[in-house]
């Protein structure tokens, strides 16, 4: 009898659980969000619309992209390099932004204010595929 109960509890248990708990999804999808206090830079035009779902968010600034990796979809390591690989930005972090051509804030450079979005990098000074570092300005 005492055996029944733990399996009973247990199934309970399990139930109540399945029903609370959320349910990851495989097609959600951080390309169509970047959360407020993040700048969300994207591999792919467009925030990597019908691309290979490369990105990645900074909440600081990083003075060299040569030794981070671009997150794929399901937030997992890519282990492709995002240097010179930008293609798309977000500023969602309350504060002007500057992307950079090269590491530690050299070469030519792109600002972009708060709450501004840039779907095409090809049209500024940076460029695409040629931002090495970001610069965040909140101080």
């Amino acid at each position: 009898m005492r055996l029944s109960t733990r399996v009973a509890g247990a199934i309970a248990a399990a139930a109540l659980f399945t029903l609370v708990a959320p349910v990851p999804t495989a097609t959600a999808s951080p390309r169509s969000t970047c959360y407020g206090g993040r700048v969300c830079l994207y591999a792919g035009f467009d925030y990597n619309r019908g691309q290979t779902d490369h990105w990645r968010d900074f909440v600081q600034d990083d003075t060299d992209l040569s030794d981070d990796n671009w997150l794929a979809w399901d937030y997992s390591n890519s282990w492709h390099s995002m240097n010179n690989e930008t293609s798309s930005v977000r500023n969602r972090i309350g504060c002007p932004i500057t992307l950079w051509q090269h590491a530690y804030f050299t070469g030519a450079h792109s600002t972009f204010l708060h709450d501004s979005n840039d779907g095409f990098l090809a049209n500024n000074a940076v460029g695409n595929n040629r931002t090495s570092s970001i610069d965040i300005w909140c101080r």
